[in-house]
């Protein structure tokens, strides 16, 4: 009788990496094992079998050509070569609406028009767009068509009735996360009645009427609040021995307030800026929470507090609030 042995190929096993990386896609760290606790809350961790890993750890090539994109087709976050240009192109001829009232984080771009102030702020959504496109960052843009941005205002439900179209920059516009554009209009808009349109580089435009920036015309706000009428400010701080309630009226259609920083930065004086006690910082991401956050803060709360930070927009007030 004829034995037969059946030999399997052996299988190509590949073999696994551990990667942690940032909010921003920066990578921290690369390991052959996996990292059991990440104290830092901004650090994502994720597992890849891309073999130019192996390459990284052994320091055979240069890890400020790699970041992290998404894999489209397999839905996860994996490392490649850096890739940051963005390319500007549209999907097809037709006009697409903002919608308006919808949640500005489900939008690539997001228009705020102020009608008492006679302004429109146009905000991208740069970490979603680096999704979409597949890009660890976007440093240069590629386009064919300076105009291919521009936002058509018409009246509504009528692209063919123009009132007047936002220029916007690229550069601008992707260099610092927004753009303000002061209206150009002599007649009178019933700005209830208003259509926005654009051409289709992305796929969600979303759009919000308000009445007022409530915009401080100074770089650096010196604030001193004593009045507790909530409704005039955007921020209440009370203090209650050494910690500091935080109400923040703030949402994330007011995320241009901070122009792209991920701290707001308030140093704390008595009664005079002579007279420095302590400072402190608050995430950005807290503030736009819309909702009360606590700290812990090292120094003596001052009777007549004066807080200095750099905004042009926020209002705070300091103090018991009355419901």
């Amino acid at each position: 009788m004829d034995t037969e042995t059946l030999i399997k190929p052996q299988q190509n096993v590949k073999r696994s990496y551990f990667i942690v990386f940032d909010e921003s896609g920066k990578i921290r760290k690369i390991n052959s094992t996996p990292i059991t606790k990440l104290n830092d809350k901004t650090l994502t961790q994720i597992e890849s079998t891309n073999p130019v890993c192996k390459k990284l750890i052994k320091g055979e090539t240069s890890i400020k050509k790699y970041g992290i994109i998404w894999d489209i087709l397999n839905e996860k976050w994996d490392i490649d070569l850096r890739r940051t240009k963005l390319v500007l192109e549209l999907k097809h001829n037709k006009l697409l609406p903002f919608v308006y009232g919808t949640d500005i984080t489900t939008t690539e771009m997001f228009v705020n028009i102020f009608y008492n102030d006679n302004v429109a702020v146009v905000q991208v959504n740069k970490d979603k767009i680096k999704r979409i496109k597949n890009l660890s960052d976007i440093t240069e843009i590629s386009t064919h068509e300076t105009e291919l941005l521009d936002i058509y205002i018409t009246r509504k439900n009528d692209p063919d009735y123009l009132i007047t179209v936002l220029k916007l920059d690229p550069l601008t516009l992707f260099r610092t996360g927004l753009q303000k554009i002061e209206l150009d209009i002599t007649e009178h808009v019933d700005w209830q009645n208003i259509s926005m349109y654009t051409k289709p580089v992305f796929s969600n435009y979303g759009w919000n009427l308000l009445d007022s920036m409530a915009e401080v015309p100074i770089i650096t706000n010196t604030v001193l609040q004593k009045s507790n009428n909530k409704d005039k400010n955007n921020i209440n701080i009370n203090v209650v021995d050494n910690t500091l309630y935080l109400n923040s009226k703030l949402t994330k259609a007011q995320e241009y307030y901070f122009d792209g920083q991920a701290v707001l930065r308030v140093v704390v004086c008595d009664h005079t800026p002579d007279n420095l006690v302590g400072a402190f910082e608050v995430p950005v991401k807290l503030l736009l929470d819309n909702e009360v956050s606590t700290t812990t803060i090292n120094f003596k709360w001052p009777k007549q507090p004066l807080l200095l930070y750099k905004n042009n927009y926020l209002t705070v007030s300091t103090g018991e609030t009355n419901e």
